[in-house]
């Protein structure tokens, strides 16, 4: 699953609830609904491919992974070319 974070166009706030029932039904999690039109939840690849074309959304951004190795690690270097 991927966090995501969606940003609903302010001309839909007064529907938010429905939006947010629609993106429920097509397999969204959703963990914060704010009433200033932001959202944020978690979904599989394929159900973010799915909700990335509704009409209402203007911006979607999904969670990056990123590793780090520990600090007691020894320094890592790139190969000699």
């Amino acid at each position: 699953m991927i966090q995501i974070v969606i940003t609903i166009s302010e001309i839909y706030l007064d529907q938010l609830s429905i939006v947010a029932e629609n993106l429920r039904e097509d397999g969204l999690i959703i963990t914060h609904l704010y009433d200033f039109g932001v959202i944020i939840g978690m979904a599989e690849k394929e159900v973010i491919l799915k909700i990335r074309n509704h009409k209402e959304i203007i911006s979607m951004s999904e969670e990056k992974e990123v590793n780090l190795t520990p600090p007691e690690s020894d320094i890592q270097s790139f190969p000699d070319v």
